[in-house]
């Protein structure tokens, strides 16, 4: 799912100057907004940047900029109540928000409430049918629902608007291989790779449809590369173990178990069980020999 970027208060006060981060007490509620996405943004400090845009909201109760940004922090520490809240405060003020309807739509999302999430991103597109992110991801919500045909409309939607933009490709692939047609998939998703080759998620995905296609070497290639860019991303480790297994190579699959234990555990578990049914024997199965 993509992210929505943070807002950034354009128009500053006469009297700003520089802020410090030991001087927040005296600092303007534009210096205090400009922490908070620095944090965000740069740091990836989501509990500072909480803490930054909270205080800008003390000097400035009416600031709805630094209440989005607040949310956005808290959809990305999983503080889900406290985002709802304060989506919901925005479209109280301002019902044509469009932005505030796609956070509440990507907060029910990241709950696994896929159904209640369609509404606010439907909500969304209605007051800005153009926004390439809310179609997006609308269509994830939609796919995870299981109304492929209807997410791949909303994703033609997005790069038809936006032509370079890379999730749309990389989630057009995902949708096309739950469709079944797997070269179209491999189609998006290079297309996906090609305008962006340093995306973990693209070249897993990859690595998915070239098994299905019986390209393992291939297949395997993309999954070491998205584990390189990103060590701890688990569908990744999984899969690399399981072509790891496929190839015979038993102990370069064991320690992709050790890792995946400290990223994912649930998914840990489901690669032991692959791991113990290709060589552990389960001896009540076995015919016993005769006296």
């Amino acid at each position: 799912m993509k992210m929505r970027n943070l807002q950034v208060i354009a128009d500053e006060p006469a009297n700003s100057t520089q802020i410090k981060p030991d001087s927040t007490k005296t600092a303007n509620f534009v210096e205090l907004n400009k922490l908070g996405v620095q944090k965000y943004l740069i740091e990836k400090d989501y509990n500072q940047a909480i803490a930054f845009f909270s205080k800008a909201i003390e000097a400035a109760p009416d600031c709805s900029r630094c209440k989005f940004n607040l949310g956005r922090s808290f959809l990305q520490v999983e503080k889900f109540d406290d985002a709802v809240k304060i989506f919901n405060e925005l479209i109280a003020v301002d019902p044509n928000g469009s932005d505030a309807y796609a956070s509440l739509g990507e907060t029910y999302y990241r709950k696994d409430l896929f159904d209640e999430s369609l509404p606010f991103f439907q909500k969304a597109l209605k007051l800005n049918p153009k926004d390439t992110v809310t179609l997006c991801n609308y269509a994830v919500s939609l796919t995870m629902l299981e109304k492929h045909q209807e997410a791949l409309e909303n994703l033609d939607k997005a790069i038809k608007l936006q032509p370079d933009f890379t999730e749309a490709y990389s989630n057009r692939g995902y949708t096309l291989f739950r469709l079944g047609r797997y070269k179209d998939a491999l189609e998006s998703l290079k297309k996906a790779e090609k305008l962006d080759p340093e995306v973990a998620q693209v070249h897993n995905n990859l690595g998915v449809v070239l098994d299905e296609l019986g390209k393992k070497k291939e297949a395997k290639a993309h999954y070491e590369k998205a584990v390189r860019l990103k060590p701890d991303y688990g569908a990744a480790i999984s899969n690399l173990a399981i072509a790891n297994l496929e190839e015979g190579n038993r102990e370069a699959a064991y320690q992709q178990l050790k890792i995946l234990e400290k990223v994912d555990f649930k998914l840990a578990g489901q690669l032991r069980n692959v791991l113990w049914s290709k060589y552990v024997v389960d001896a009540s199965q076995q015919v016993k020999p005769k006296d």
